[in-house]
């Protein structure tokens, strides 16, 4: 048995080609498993009508057979399913029509004409619903034609008696029915596989753009870290260089007064240039304290997405601290009008990747470049409320987009920077955190005369300190 399912399964591939869909494949296994299963149809009336002597009448079920033999062979060989197709559906209405006459009609044959509803059952490969409609009633038409020439098939009847008869309909009823049911069963169980296969791969593919949103999110805590690294470098290194200034004069003062040659004038310059060491040294190590702190919070909320309330004006402007190194390097201003006494209570950690996203979006292809004609790089933040509505408005005057790419500018791997670092993520992500996570909306923004904006519109509760 399980060799003949076997030969069963590679029968039903011969018409599949590499390019082939799931869905095309599907097509091809019906309409063979249809051709093989009125062939075994037609192998037991031809055996009926040979052991009644009925050899006329006999050869229209072995044609059907030869030539659905011939017709599979075909489509091995070329794969042209659409000939194939049309041929085993054109066959499968006409055919029982001819065998229905050389018996003798409707009643004589015991309805066998029945078999033709079997094209229309097989016109469903099409997924053409036009295609479908046109064969229902080309087989409506045979129907009624049959009915027309019935009284000419009489002079081929042999006088069956009416038990034979009722066991031909009975024969024909069953058959067909067990037919249509088997190749709805086919049917089915196809779809419900392909469903299964489907749902596994959407599982799949919603874990790795899972693994990819959190490499994203890496990356762009990456660039946090690359930017606060190499902001931290210069406020350690003026306090070296300060240290060493100050161990200098210490020496020299220690000189001065061991060789008894210290002067007031001297000593006053001494005092003046460490307080002036000092104070360049603590400003800069308060700038680095300043930057760790405000990393250490957004790095941390980034990591654990928690609840809770915040100041989103400072909590902004400790993201746009972290963010110096990148802004800098595009000569971009950041003008943050959000109000400095708005409290919210959210997600502090997805709206840092939020604005962490747009903002890095802006500086790697708003501001790629200075064709765009910019006097001043800037980046606009504010935010507008209305009951319990927060409505974030973000803009750049950078070079914009066109029309192509705002229609798969959120796509989940569309980038215009392809092999030049671009993942495709980034707005992609910011898509996903504002629509999935935070339950809002983000619309895209054309900014006069160039530039690009967003609105994001969200249900958080907002107060004022």
């Amino acid at each position: 048995m399980k060799a003949l399912l076997k030969y069963l399964q590679l029968l039903l591939t011969i018409g599949d080609k590499e390019s082939d869909t799931e869905e095309e494949k599907r097509q091809h296994g019906f309409l063979i498993y249809m051709g093989l299963l009125m062939s075994s149809g037609g192998v037991l009336w031809s055996t009926l009508c040979v052991f009644n002597g009925l050899y006329l009448p006999a050869m229209v079920p072995y044609t059907y057979i030869v030539v659905t033999i011939l017709n599979f062979t075909y489509l091995y060989h070329t794969k042209n399913f659409i000939v194939t197709q049309n041929i085993q559906i054109f066959m499968s209405l006409l055919l029982p029509f001819f065998f229905q006459f050389l018996l003798g009609g409707f009643v004589a044959s015991g309805g066998n004409v029945l078999w033709s509803v079997l094209a229309v059952f097989g016109s469903f490969t099409l997924r053409r619903k036009k295609m479908t409609v046109v064969w229902l009633v080309l087989f409506i038409l045979l129907m009624i034609f049959s009915g027309i020439v019935d009284s000419q098939a009489k002079r081929f009847d042999i006088g069956l008696s009416e038990g034979y008869i009722i066991s031909f309909f009975v024969l024909n009823f069953v058959l067909t029915i067990s037919i249509i049911f088997s190749l709805y069963y086919y049917f089915v169980s196809s779809e419900e596989e392909a469903r299964l296969k489907l749902q596994a791969s959407l599982e799949q593919l919603h874990l790795a753009q899972n693994q990819l949103i959190e490499s994203e999110k890496m990356a762009s805590l990456g660039a946090l870290v690359s930017g606060v690294a190499h902001e931290i470098n210069t406020p350690l290194g003026v306090g070296l260089s300060g240290i060493s200034q100050i161990e200098h004069e210490v020496k020299k003062l220690e000189g001065n007064y061991s060789d008894q040659t210290l002067t007031e004038e001297a000593f006053r310059n001494y005092i003046s240039t460490t307080k002036q060491l000092v104070t360049t040294i603590r400003d800069r190590l308060n700038n680095a304290v300043a930057l760790v702190r405000s990393f250490k919070n957004i790095s941390v909320d980034q990591h654990f997405e928690d609840i809770r309330e915040f100041n989103l004006k400072t909590y902004s402007d400790d993201l746009l601290l972290s963010l110096q190194n990148q802004l800098k390097s595009r000569k971009i201003t950041v003008v943050n009008s959000i109000d400095s006494n708005m409290i919210i209570e959210s997600y502090p950690g997805i709206f840092s990747q939020i604005l962490s996203n747009l903002i890095l979006n802006s500086i790697k292809h708003g501001f790629e470049d200075d064709s765009y004609g910019t006097s001043e790089n800037l980046i606009k933040i504010s935010i507008d409320t209305i009951n319990d509505t927060l409505v974030l408005h973000y803009e750049d005057n950078g070079k914009g987009i066109t029309d192509a790419i705002e229609k798969r500018i959120f796509d989940p791997f569309f980038t215009t920077k392809r092999g030049q670092g671009g993942s495709g993520l980034g707005l992609n992500v910011v898509y996903n955190l504002v629509t999935q996570k935070l339950g809002g909306t983000l619309d895209i923004v054309r900014v006069s005369p160039h530039g690009l904006g967003f609105t994001i519109v969200l249900n958080i509760p907002v107060k004022k300190v």
